[in-house]
């Protein structure tokens, strides 16, 4: 039986392959009908970049894209007029690549070094003129415009949904082990698997990488963020990450040393509501602790009920 990660992720591609099909079923209808792409791999390269890249699908990100890939054309063309072969290459990245980021068009950065690539890697240089340039980022256009209406039209991204959807995950997962493990300290159930923390810094890089897209789209986009306390959401993630996986270390350590009938304190303290204030004391516990292992359990147990309570505090703000 699948998983819903794996269903997620089954049906993702599938929609996915459906957006690339559509989009270049469309490209090749308009090639056919209009008569005038000589080089149909010049569109169909440009749907298979955009296509690809499914989180800047912003109407500034698609300016940015035709506008790039009309400064790459131009900006290669007046460097072939001076070199060919791949130092012209060279120069017309070296040109192009700042030039996009100065003005701020850094994500039609893909096609636009892509059209200087296959402008002077062309089988013959005299062929490359002002005809020649134009016709081709009419061609590469007519994909990236295709590719961008699909879509916009096809399952289009929702980057804030995904985001919160990435924080429920987290919040469940961590709720539930720490049910679990104060179960099983209290000698009421078992310990919960060995914790995968490569699950736990996937799931936050994706939501920093989508933070970072945001931040990327505009001012508007950034008051969002503000708006629902994003920025600081990760910050306590990324803070929590390094206590939650200390924790489940030392507990998963007592696990295998002691069995699973012990630390009953701990266990308590794990699931108090609302939130002790007060530090975790294990010094009165006949369990056999050494030294070190009580006063690791106590410091890091503490901080990490510490900085669950402060995300349950931002949690509630954030829903209100």
């Amino acid at each position: 039986m699948a998983t819903p990660a794996v269903v997620s992720v089954d049906r993702n591609l599938l929609r996915q392959s459906l957006r690339l099909g559509l989009s270049i079923l469309i490209t090749c209808a308009i090639a056919q009908h209009f008569q005038r792409i000589a080089y149909l791999w010049y569109p169909l390269l440009a749907v298979n970049l955009v296509v690809d890249d499914q989180d800047e699908n912003s109407l500034r990100a698609a300016r940015g894209r035709i506008l790039g890939t009309v400064s790459g054309g131009l900006v290669t063309f007046l460097v072939h007029s001076i070199m060919t072969g791949w130092i012209g290459i060279l120069v017309s990245l070296l040109i192009t690549i700042p030039l996009l980021r100065r003005f701020g068009w850094a994500s039609g950065m893909s096609t636009a070094v892509t059209v200087s690539v296959m402008f002077l890697g062309i089988h013959s240089y005299s062929t490359l003129s002002w005809d020649y340039v134009f016709n081709r980022s009419i061609d590469t256009l007519v994909g990236i415009i295709v590719a961008l209406v699909m879509g916009r039209l096809l399952w289009p991204k929702n980057r804030l949904a995904r985001m919160q959807n990435l924080h429920d995950q987290l919040t469940d997962l961590l709720q539930t082990r720490i049910e679990a493990h104060s179960l099983a300290l209290q000698g009421m159930g078992s310990p919960p698997p060995e914790i995968q923390p490569a699950v736990i810094t996937n799931k936050l890089l994706e939501l920093q990488r989508l933070i970072n897209v945001e931040l990327s789209l505009g001012p508007r986009h950034v008051q969002r963020l503000d708006r629902d306390h994003w920025r600081q959401c990760l910050s306590l993630w990324r803070c929590q990450q390094v206590r939650w996986l200390l924790v489940e270390r030392l507990i998963e350590r007592l696990h295998r040393d002691n069995g699973s009938e012990y630390l009953p304190a701990l266990g308590r303290y794990l699931a108090e509501r609302p939130a002790p204030r007060r530090r975790l004391d294990l010094n009165g516990c006949d369990e056999g602790l050494s030294l070190p292992q009580r006063i690791a359990l106590e410091e890091q147990v503490t901080r990490f009920r510490r900085v669950l309570t402060c995300q349950q505090l931002l949690n509630a703000e954030r829903a209100s």
